[in-house]
């Protein structure tokens, strides 16, 4: 039964009333099981895109696979008897006014497109209401597993050197049918492993942590965000530290210079809350020694390639006139190709229509990888700007709950993870950039159902 209270509490930052949660009363609570822990471990390899199934996310396209986690979100709605709220209402109706908009603008109604984000609003909906804080915690195991698996497999691949392993997994029947590996990787779901020709390409020695996603870089931003959730969110336990170092290693290994920077973000703002004199002091040494970091060869030879090819995406799409299979650029010379678009269609984008994209007029075939570009090409300045405020309110909102200073440092994470790729419009992304617009009333120790989980209090 639920007791409604009539108190109000006074933000000190806005100083504005607001209602206090309801105070729940005993009553039977559906209790975080195998299901909870399986559902995001399905999120995690539909973000992942290891393998080919979970890559397009059109209904239309591919209706079996994109419906398997909105059915699992349907059983956990039920489950867990979720309300819809008046955010969820007000955000399918913006949507559904843009949608309208795009509709006029091209001239042309494509409901399946309004149907894929309804379903995707729905999914992410359904996680932050049912599994609210608890999502975090179930985030972080599930990843100190993979990052064990991980580990271990890359441990073998070491051990049994060049392309032994990945061999290996080429007599796995069917599995080229499946993967979606970069390089022309094999992925088994929980281990991905690349031809040692992508390690070589850039000098990586030893062969890079792929972990179970598409490629290293992906890992590296799922074990970011878990180590984000392990420094910040709750209060160690017996494991954290454990946890913390198997993520840290499994990070280090993936060799990601996005990985790599994230964490160096994560680690300084930790430390600037527990020493900040001594961070204040120490800026210039830390930066010296991220610029030092860029320098070493797997770093500074990544970044002149990308660089290159940012200067020759004329000629990438012209070679690209014709192909069967897509070409994909890396990051920058992605975001510059998408960017061309937004440029076109500042305000609302594309809105799904791609026949309106100059590569696909030019009879190009490119798909971009960028996150941050795509948005802008795709939603202009409309899905710009929601996706920045709703960034920075689940920023703000983490280091209000979590009680750290700090409120840019999510801002800052998600948007090196929407410059180089584009998965920020994933279920999973969305879930951490979207929480805050879920969860008006906020958070406290009360909606923790895992024993002997409790906040982080700096």
């Amino acid at each position: 039964m639920i007791q409604f209270s009539t108190e109000t509490t006074v933000d000190s930052a806005m100083k504005i009333e607001k209602p206090v949660k309801p105070a729940v009363t005993a009553h039977k609570t559906p209790r975080i099981g195998f299901l909870e822990y399986f559902f995001v471990f399905v999120l995690l390899v539909y973000a992942a895109h290891a393998i080919r199934q979970v890559a397009s996310t059109s209904v239309l396209e591919n209706p079996f696979w994109v419906m398997i986690p909105v059915i699992l979100s349907t059983i956990l709605a039920l489950k867990w008897k979720i309300v819809f709220n008046k955010q969820i209402y007000l955000l399918v109706l913006g949507f559904f006014i843009y949608f309208f908009a795009i509709s006029v603008k091209f001239n042309e109604v494509r409901p399946t497109y309004f149907i894929n984000y309804l379903l995707l609003f729905f999914t992410v909906y359904v996680v932050i209401k049912t599994l609210n804080i608890n999502f975090f915690r179930l985030y972080e195991t599930v990843m100190y597993l993979l990052a064990i698996i991980g580990l271990s497999f890359w441990g073998i691949q070491i051990v049994l050197g060049g392309d032994t392993l990945f061999n290996y997994f080429g007599m796995i029947p069917g599995i080229d049918t499946w993967s979606y590996v970069s390089g022309g990787g094999y992925s088994a779901l929980i281990y991905s492993v690349q031809p040692t020709s992508m390690s070589i390409q850039y000098d990586f020695l030893p062969p890079r942590n792929c972990g179970f996603a598409w490629e290293p870089g992906g890992f590296a931003v799922f074990l970011a965000l878990a180590l984000f959730i392990n420094l910040f969110f709750f209060s160690p336990d017996k494991n954290s530290r454990i946890r913390f170092w198997v993520l840290t290693g499994a990070l280090v290994s993936s060799q990601s210079t996005t990985g790599y920077l994230i964490f160096i973000l994560i680690l300084l703002f930790f430390y600037y809350n527990k020493k900040q004199k001594i961070v204040i002091l120490i800026w210039p040494a830390v930066i010296a020694l991220i610029i030092a970091a860029f320098t070493l060869p797997f770093m500074s030879d990544k970044i002149v390639s990308l660089y290159r090819e940012a200067e020759m995406i004329d000629i990438m799409v012209e070679n690209s006139i014709g192909r069967e299979s897509s070409i994909a650029p890396q990051r920058f010379a992605s975001f510059m190709i998408a960017f061309r678009d937004f440029l076109a269609h500042p305000i609302l984008g594309l809105g799904g229509n791609a026949e309106a994209s100059w590569t696909v007029r030019a009879g190009a075939n490119v798909s971009t990888i960028t996150g941050l570009g795509n948005l802008l090409a795709q939603h202009g300045l409309v899905g710009f700007i929601f996706f920045i405020v709703a960034s920075y309110q689940s920023s703000a909102f983490y280091a209000r709950t979590f009680s750290f200073k700090g409120r840019f440092l999510f801002l800052a994470m998600i948007l090196f993870v929407s410059v180089s790729y584009g998965i920020i419009l994933l279920p999973l992304l969305m879930i951490f950039w979207m929480f805050a617009l879920f969860t008006p009333l906020g958070l406290d120790q009360s909606d923790i159902r895992i024993k002997g989980v409790r906040l982080r209090k700096q």
